[in-house]
């Protein structure tokens, strides 16, 4: 009976990680828009659209921002 639980237990840790890595490694899963082209941002802020902030993410996408939005 230990044993069975063992390789229960084992079998959804393995589970969970291979899921894991899967969706960590599966692109971007959210659709970029594309609006107020051209706009740049530099130390000031942002120039050419309304203000935003945030980083962005593994894409170059500000992850923060509404509409989500890629550069």
């Amino acid at each position: 009976m230990k044993i069975s639980r063992k390789i229960l237990a084992g079998v959804i840790v393995a589970t969970a990680i291979g899921t894991g890595f899967v969706y960590a490694n599966s692109g971007g899963l959210r659709a970029p828009v594309e609006f107020f082209k051209g706009h740049t941002h530099d130390s000031e802020g942002t120039h050419g659209a309304p203000s935003h902030s945030g980083g962005t993410d593994r894409n170059g996408c500000h992850n923060g921002s509404v509409p989500y939005h890629c550069h």
